[in-house]
């Protein structure tokens, strides 16, 4: 009984400890810049900013940031426009575009955030788009 029980400890702290060390990204929010936050950013916008806690980018915002996406539709793109520190956040401006707006936009983009070639972290956060009549 306490072998099996030991096993099956062993196991879930294994699981447990691989799903974390596994995590691929923090979920992020935008903002407007003047406080009020939003849970995802929209197609055909370049007002909102992506907070990035400074700490995951070692403390500092480097004056080279550059962006790299996954998971978005095909046409679909995020472009870094300006940065800026508020508090303990970097605000990522973006301009989120596509190619086709006949097409509804309800992705999980996977951003990550890199200075030169090193990546310094990378969050998820939600697009939409809706159709355009």
């Amino acid at each position: 009984m306490k072998k099996t029980l030991m096993t099956v400890t062993a196991a879930l702290a294994l699981t447990f400890a691989t799903g974390n060390a596994l995590a691929a990204s923090s979920i992020a929010y935008a903002t407007d810049g003047n406080g009020l936050q939003y849970n995802a950013l929209y197609t055909e916008s370049s007002w909102l900013a992506i907070e990035i806690p400074l700490a995951d980018l070692g403390g500092t915002l480097p004056d080279d940031l550059t962006l790299e996406t996954a998971g978005l539709s095909a046409g679909t793109s995020i472009t870094l426009d300006s940065t800026t520190r508020q508090g303990g956040y970097a605000l990522l401006y973006v301009t989120v575009e596509r190619t086709d707006t006949s097409v509804n936009v309800n992705d999980m983009a996977q951003i990550t955030v890199k200075s030169g070639d090193k990546a310094l972290t990378t969050v998820s956060i939600p697009v939409y788009g809706g159709v355009d009549q």
